[in-house]
């Protein structure tokens, strides 16, 4: 063979040795960007700790409907109620970290470890913050039907001058609804008796039936009991009064003073571990559906106003919304 054709042979044969080492080179990361791009691969489960047809429920679903399109994959609501949402959340707590099984989930969610040591959670430790998809605007406040009383002061004069007292309910103890209505009730100085139930529903209905005299919550909620004449509103704790009852005063205008509850939140949480990644990634997407001008109106029917801040943003949020109802529950002794 001569010199040149074995030069030219060996300089073809070295191209070509570099081409296979670049191409190895290709495959040996191909693992990590398809890792990083096959999420979703399978449906995810979202976790609401609350039982159906509630307005975490309603919210939640809103949201995942949307993202089962946005994702590509079926977004699957899972309803485990039960202590005030703490079951739900401890399962959530357990789950792998991969972004397969995230929370929906309230207040309830940071002021749970403070009421109980058996919570079965640690609100920093256990989980990542991915974003709150909405505000509530405020509660609304529910009186019986029987109660001689048509206004906010009236309600709170006949109060004081019960010799029983006023028993009001709430859907559990240290839930942001139970507390709202502490504070209301340490503000007016009225002798009160606790009646917690296992569900907003069930504590509307002792309101309907006379079994208690009071209770504070959502708008939305209230509504169709409200419109049915089976309760009564008497006010509102927002700083403007509810387009659900335009009819029905703020506290402040009821005579109430410096009493503005702007009520709950709806935030998003994953198992400790989850990739950052992922979490990003679903936090836009999600501050993508929340912008959306129908889900929008939805929630603003429902009682709240959209929100889908960044999960750094939302983790200063949370830790201060712990601090917040941890000194809260210290005020009204609650343990």
């Amino acid at each position: 063979m001569a010199a040149t054709d074995l030069t030219a042979r060996r300089v073809t044969l070295a191209r070509a040795g570099a081409a296979l080492l670049a191409c190895l080179a290709g495959w040996a990361s191909l693992p990590a960007f398809a890792q990083a791009e096959a999420y979703p691969s399978r449906p995810i489960r979202l976790v609401v700790p609350f039982e159906a047809g509630g307005t975490s429920d309603t919210t939640a679903r809103m949201v995942a409907q949307q993202l089962d399109q946005a994702l590509g994959v079926r977004v699957l609501v899972d309803n485990r109620a039960g202590a005030n949402g703490a079951i739900g959340a401890a399962a959530v707590a357990k789950a792998a970290g991969d972004g397969y099984t995230l929370l929906h989930t309230t207040p309830a969610f940071v002021i749970n470890p403070h009421v109980s040591k058996t919570a079965g959670y640690d609100v920093f430790k256990d989980f990542v913050p991915i974003t709150n998809v909405g505000l509530g605007t405020g509660y609304i406040v529910v009186i019986a039907p029987q109660i001689p009383a048509r206004t906010l002061r009236e309600f709170i004069d006949w109060g004081r001058a019960s010799r029983k007292g006023v028993a009001f309910s709430s859907p559990g103890i240290g839930n942001a609804l139970h507390l709202a209505t502490e504070m209301f009730v340490a503000r007016t100085g009225m002798q009160t008796v606790h009646v917690p139930f296992k569900g907003t529903a069930p504590a509307l209905n002792a309101v309907a039936s006379s079994e208690v005299d009071l209770m504070i919550l959502p708008p939305t909620i209230a509504h169709p009991m409200v419109q049915a004449g089976k309760v009564r509103a008497i006010g509102f704790t927002g700083a403007e009064r509810s387009p659900d009852f335009p009819q029905v005063p703020t506290m402040k205008e009821g005579g109430l003073d410096n009493f503005v509850i702007v009520g709950t939140w709806l935030g998003w949480f994953a198992p400790a571990g989850t990739p950052a990644a992922v979490v990003d990634r679903l936090a836009q997407e999600i501050r993508k559906i929340v912008a959306q001008p129908d889900v929008r109106a939805a929630f603003a029917k429902a009682g709240f106003a959209v929100d889908g801040r960044p999960p750094a943003e939302f983790a200063q949020f949370v830790r201060s919304e712990s601090q917040r109802f941890g000194e809260l529950l210290k005020t009204v002794k609650i343990e």
